[in-house]
C-alpha cells in the first residue's frame, strides 16, 4: 500500500512504509522510475511504479513476481512487487551506468566489446528461460552497462514487460512490445517461447555492429513490414567483420522460429568468434538510418511470404511421401489413399512438428505390413530422427524424401547441391542422410536402370526382407551390401562433402558467389566419385552411366541458377563514419 506524506511533493512520497522516492530517472508511456531510498536496509533502490488498471492480467503480475526470484548476475536484481488500487510498485536494484542503446549512439565500445555484452546477455536469457520466464522486450534501452572495464551487462525489466504490455493491449488493443525489436512472431501476435528473446538478443547485437535498427520506420505498418521482409545480412553493412558471424546472425534471427538457433547455440558461436573481433575503441561502423537502401513494395513480396512458401514446399515434400506411401503398395483400401494423403499433407503444412509423426505413421504402416523387421528398424529411426532433427528444423527435415524421388527420374546427383543451398550448414547431414534413404530404396525397392553406381542391382535384399520378422535378420541383410560394396558406405560421405560449397556460397544474393558454388560443389562431387575406385582397388566406378546422369544434373542446376530470383536487393551502404 502506498502512503503519500503530506506536505511534501510527489517525488518525496513514502511507498510501502519504507522506500523514500527521491527524484524520478526515466519514465514511459505507463511507467516512470524513481530512484529511492530504503530506509530499512540503509541502501538506494530503483522503483518503477507501473499504472494499474482493472484489467490487470493476474498472470502478468504473477510474472513479475516470478522472474523476482530469478538470481542471475546480468539480470537487474528485483527485491520486492506490491500493488494497491492505483499502481503496481516493482522495487530492484539501483544499477548506475548508461543503457546500451547510448553506448550505440556514442561508439564507445568495440565489436569484441558488444559480442562479450551479447554473450552475457544470452546468459542470462538461458537462466530465466530454464525457470519459464521469457523478457519479451529486449532491446538496447533495457540492458544498463556498468562502467566496470570491460563493462557487466544487466537486464532490466524482467517480467516487468508482460506486465507494462497488459496495460498496452488493454488501453490500445496494439501489438504488444517494442516494435522495432520485436520477433516476427511477436509483431503478429503468436504464442512466444524463449525463441524471441534469442531473435531480439541478436537484433541488439546487430544494431550494435551495424550502428543502426535495419526495422526501424516511419510508421507502425512500415516497420512490421520490414520486420517481415527480414534484415539485410550484416556482411553487406560491415564487410570487415567475420562472414561467420553475419551468418550466426542469420541463423539467431531466422523468421521461422522453428529454424531458429536456441541461446546456447548463439552463444556457443559468438565465443568461437570472439577472439577474432577487433578489441580497438569505437570500432563500429556507424550508419545512417536513411542511408539503408529500403526495396520496393513489389520487390518485398517475395520476402513477405517466405514461411508460407516453406510450408508449402513441406507440404509438396509431404505429399511426395504420402503418396508413395498410400499408392506404391496395396495396404491401403482405394477409396482412402487420396484422402489419407492429402490429410498427411495438411497436417505438415499446418503443424511442422505434429504433422511429421502423422506422416511417418502413414508411410510406415505399409513397411510393416511389408516386413515386420523393417518397419520396426524403420519406426525406430524416425522416431530419433524426428525428436532430434525434424523437433529443431521442421522445415528441411523431409528433404532427405526428395533423394529417393530424384533417383527415380534420373536426377539424384541434383540432391547434394540442393541440400546445401537449401538448408546450409544443416545440408551437409541431410545430404548424407538422402544418400542413405536412396541406396536402402533401391535395396528394397530395386534400383532399375538408374543404379548409377550399378552396385545395389546385385542384391534381392526386398525380397529377402518380405515377411520377415527377425530384426538381427533384417539387419543383416540390409550390411550385407555395404560390407560387400563400401562404395555405398562413402556414397553419404561424398555427398555431404558436396554439399559444403552450396551451403557455403549459394545464397542467391550474389552471381559470382552462386556460380563458385555451385561449379565448385559439382566438382567435389565428380571428384568424390572418381576418387572411390583409387580407395577401393575392388570398385570400379560405371564412367559412362554416371557422367551421363552427373552432366545432366549439373545442366539442369546450370539452368535453374539462371532463372532463380535474386533475394531482394539489399545495397550495401557507405559508412558516414568509421571510427
Amino acid at each position: 500500500m502506498a502512503t503519500v506524506i503530506s506536505g511534501q511533493n510527489d517525488s518525496r512520497r513514502m511507498i510501502l512504509d519504507r522506500y523514500e522516492l527521491v527524484e524520478p530517472v526515466g519514465k514511459g508511456g505507463f511507467s516512470t522510475v524513481y530512484r529511492a531510498r530504503d530506509h530499512k536496509m540503509s541502501r538506494e533502490v530503483a522503483i518503477k511504479v507501473v499504472q494499474r488498471t482493472d484489467d490487470l492480467s493476474g498472470r502478468a503480475t504473477r510474472e513479475a513476481r516470478t522472474a523476482a526470484r530469478l538470481s542471475h548476475p546480468h539480470i537487474v536484481t528485483v527485491f520486492e512487487l506490491a500493488e494497491d488500487d492505483h499502481e503496481v510498485y516493482i522495487v530492484s536494484e539501483l544499477v548506475e551506468g548508461p543503457t546500451l542503446a547510448r553506448c550505440i549512439a556514442a561508439s564507445r565500445l568495440s565489436d569484441r566489446d558488444y559480442v562479450a555484452i551479447t554473450l552475457q546477455l544470452l546468459g542470462a536469457l538461458e537462466h530465466a528461460h530454464e525457470k519459464g520466464i521469457v523478457h519479451r522486450d529486449i532491446k538496447p534501452d533495457n540492458i544498463i552497462l556498468t562502467d566496470d572495464d570491460p563493462p557487466r551487462a544487466k537486464i532490466t525489466d524482467f517480467g516487468i514487460a508482460q506486465l507494462e504490455n497488459t496495460q498496452r493491449l488493454t488501453r490500445q488493443g496494439d501489438v504488444i512490445g517494442t516494435l522495432a525489436y520485436m520477433s516476427p512472431e511477436q509483431a503478429e501476435g503468436r504464442e512466444l517461447d524463449g525463441g524471441t528473446d534469442v531473435y531480439s538478443a541478436a537484433l541488439t547485437l546487430y544494431e550494435c555492429l551495424s550502428g543502426a535498427n535495419p526495422f526501424r520506420g516511419g510508421t507502425a505498418g512500415e516497420t512490421i513490414s520490414r520486420i517481415q521482409a527480414g534484415a539485410p545480412p550484416l556482411s553487406e553493412a560491415r564487410p570487415d567483420l567475420p562472414r561467420e558471424l553475419s551468418d550466426l546472425l542469420e541463423d539467431a534471427m531466422e523468421a521461422d522460429s522453428g529454424m531458429r538457433i536456441g541461446a546456447r547455440s548463439f552463444a556457443a558461436g559468438l565465443e568461437k568468434l570472439l577472439p577474432a573481433l577487433s578489441t580497438g575503441e569505437q570500432a563500429t561502423t556507424v550508419l545512417s538510418r536513411r542511408e539503408l537502401h529500403r526495396p520496393s513494395r513489389l520487390g518485398l513480396m517475395p520476402e513477405r511470404y517466405t514461411e508460407l512458401g516453406s510450408r508449402l514446399a513441406n507440404g509438396a515434400l509431404a505429399l511426395l511421401v504420402a503418396w508413395g506411401a498410400t499408392h506404391g503398395a496395396s495396404y491401403y483400401p482405394d477409396a482412402w489413399r487420396l484422402p489419407l494423403a492429402l490429410s498427411a499433407v495438411a497436417a505438415v503444412v499446418l503443424l511442422p512438428r505434429l504433422g511429421l509423426f502423422a506422416l511417418a505413421g502413414v508411410a510406415l504402416l505399409p513397411v510393416v505390413s511389408f516386413s515386420p523387421a523393417l518397419g520396426v528398424m524403420l519406426a525406430v529411426v524416425a522416431v530419433l530422427y524426428l525428436a532430434g532433427f525434424a523437433m529443431t528444423w521442421p522445415r528441411v527435415a523431409l528433404l532427405p524424401a526428395l533423394a529417393p524421388g530424384l533417383v527415380l527420374i534420373g536426377l539424384g546427383l541434383i540432391f547434394p547441391v540442393l541440400a546445401g543451398a537449401v538448408a546450409r550448414w544443416r545440408g551437409l547431414a541431410l545430404a548424407a542422410i538422402g544418400a542413405l534413404s536412396l541406396t536402402l530404396f533401391q535395396l528394397v525397392g530395386g534400383a532399375g536402370a538408374l543404379d548409377y553406381l550399378s552396385i545395389t542391382n546385385s542384391y534381392d535384399a526386398g525380397a529377402r526382407l518380405a515377411g520377415e520378422y527377425n530384426p538381427l535378420t533384417a539387419i543383416t541383410i540390409l550390411s550385407e551390401p555395404f560390407e560387400a560394396a563400401p562404395a555405398l558406405a562413402l556414397q553419404p560421405l561424398v555427398w555431404a562433402l558436396a554439399a559444403a560449397p552450396a551451403a557455403l556460397l549459394v545464397r542467391g544474393r550474389n552471381r559470382i558467389a552462386d556460380w563458385g558454388g555451385l561449379i565448385l560443389a559439382n566438382g567435389t562431387l565428380a571428384g568424390g566419385y572418381f576418387l572411390l575406385p583409387l580407395l577401393l582397388p575392388d570398385f570400379r566406378l560405371p564412367a559412362a552411366p554416371f557422367m551421363k546422369t552427373f552432366l545432366l544434373c549439373a545442366i539442369i542446376q546450370c539452368g535453374l541458377l539462371l532463372i532463380s530470383p535474386r533475394a531482394v536487393d539489399q545495397q550495401t551502404p557507405s559508412p558516414i563514419e568509421r571510427t
